[in-house]
């Protein structure tokens, strides 16, 4: 009998441990973008959605972005470029980790679909909305000084795009957390 309660005490424990994710107004998604490891802890990452510079993710934080529903080309700069195909679902949830790596001069950066099918995300994204704090960083800017940089990475991510083995990740539909 004490064996059964404690699991019970354990799962409940457990259960009460998660995160509550916000959910999107209504019609529109909604992306977590945010960055779980302290890799490269004083650069911050310049994230974009295709065109639209959504701002700087420091080190050990996150925020949302709220956006229409479909195709979206989430990437992230840093020494380089990375990139993740979305296609988005409206009412929907969607988190994308910025994962610093080991860089020539500086830390490069990788953009890492979450899926909630994957303990290890759940767990990251758990300590996350934990440990690290909102940046509320979004600034959905067009401005003179991003268009070279968007104009480049355009041209990169084309020319990945276009070879047979690409490296861009894909995040599904299927790929939202619960609210």
């Amino acid at each position: 009998m004490k064996q059964i309660l404690t699991v019970i005490l354990l799962f409940i424990t457990m259960g009460s441990s998660a995160q509550v994710l916000e959910k999107p107004s209504e019609g529109k998604s909604l992306v977590y973008i945010m960055r779980s490891n302290d890799l490269g802890g004083a650069l911050n990452f310049r994230v974009y959605d295709k065109d639209l510079f959504l701002g700087a993710l420091p080190s050990r934080a996150y925020f949302t972005y709220e956006c229409e529903p479909g195709e979206h080309l989430f990437w992230a700069a840093s020494e380089n470029r990375d990139y993740v195909e979305a296609n988005l679902e409206a009412n929907k949830t969607y988190v994308i980790d910025l994962r610093a790596k080991i860089g020539m001069f500086v830390a490069a950066v990788g953009v890492e679909p979450y899926s909630p099918e994957s303990k290890r995300h759940v767990k990251r994204l758990n300590r996350v909305l934990k440990k690290h704090i909102n940046a509320k960083v979004v600034s959905k800017e067009r401005t003179e000084e991003k268009l070279e940089n968007i104009a480049k990475a355009m041209e990169a991510y084309n020319r990945i795009k276009g070879k047979e083995n690409t490296k861009i990740k894909k995040l599904l539909p299927n790929m939202h957390f619960e609210n």
